[in-house]
């Protein structure tokens, strides 16, 4: 088979599990509530079930793609805690800056469907998604929000020092734009981040006031949210979220164990006490991780660190 006959293979079946998903969600939908496109750039799934209603932003191609289950970011609520679920999953527009969408919002509230739920608390990991879950928590006042490293805004004035995102600037940012200005009615937000990587500092740094809770989560990098999906800790965020009780300690407290048993987190934590000079440090978490995860890296490193050797 030549590489382009292999190429059109990979594409038809990358097509062929889109559609799959797709009615697949239009199932969930169907049964439980909807499943719509709003606009050309968005789609929303809404699973109605409990009083308390988790508003999630993601892509749809990593839910699709990345997902073991195909199931959107927060659908355990749904499964473990019987909350409703909306989630908003972009298709070509990853800033969620779609005046469809802004309509979709104003509608939802204009209507009252915010209304019908005793809490609302909004849900986004990533720059993007982190900070549409800031905005748009504007939508109902009084609504929690857990979001992992978001961008504050993208205007070159107060964003000017992050430069992955230039093309985006060009987005009209005049509605649900300025997360840090939009969380001024929610009740209680909680931001984690890296306080070592300065462009999620100099973000976070943005988001004020007595709602606020900024909670660091050193050598994580730019996306902390990877901790709290593989360690399984969504739902005990956000049930502490759901009592006022997600604290920067408990934060912590939470994540601690997980990154304690991380490959990728203990591997970066090695490599910077290598590039600190910090060689007995190095050597003693080489060894520790190779111990917890039983990969031969770790040993290797070990060995090579090992205090005997002359490190």
């Amino acid at each position: 088979m030549s590489m382009i006959e292999q190429d059109q293979d990979t594409r038809t079946t990358t097509a062929q599990k889109q559609a799959a998903w797709r009615d697949r969600m239009a199932g969930i939908g169907r049964d439980h509530g909807f499943f719509t496109r709003i606009g050309d750039d968005h789609l929303t799934l809404f699973v109605q079930e409990g009083d308390t209603l988790l508003v999630s932003f993601d892509r749809a191609a990593r839910i699709c793609h990345d997902e073991a289950d195909g199931l959107p970011l927060g659908f355990e609520a749904v499964q473990r805690k019987e909350w409703s679920l909306l989630s908003i999953m972009s298709l070509g527009d990853r800033w969620y800056r779609s005046a469809d969408l802004v309509a979709f919002f104003d509608g939802l509230a204009q209507a009252g469907f915010f209304d019908s739920f005793a809490q609302v608390i909004f849900l986004g990991f990533g720059p993007a998604a982190g900070h549409a879950a800031c905005a748009y928590s504007a939508a109902v006042p009084g609504a929690l929000v857990l979001a992992s490293a978001p961008a504050a805004t993208l205007t070159p004035e107060r964003a000017g020092f992050d430069r992955r995102f230039l093309a985006e600037r060009k987005r009209d940012f005049s509605r649900y734009g300025d997360a840090p200005q939009l969380i001024a009615t929610a009740r209680d937000v909680v931001i984690a981040y890296d306080p070592t990587d300065a462009i999620s500092t100099a973000h976070a740094a943005q988001f004020r006031g007595p709602q606020v809770t900024l909670a660091p989560l050193r050598f994580t990098g730019t996306a902390p949210d990877r901790l709290i999906r593989e360690g399984g800790l969504l739902m005990q965020f956000l049930r502490a979220l759901s009592h006022q009780r997600l604290t920067s300690a408990r934060v912590a407290a939470l994540i601690r164990p997980v990154r304690r048993a991380d490959a990728g987190y203990l591997w970066d934590l090695l490599q910077r006490a290598q590039r600190q000079g910090q060689f007995n440090r190095a050597w003693r978490i080489a060894d520790y991780a190779a111990d917890v995860t039983g990969e031969a890296r770790f040993a290797a490193q070990a060995a090579g660190l090992a205090p005997d050797n002359g490190s």
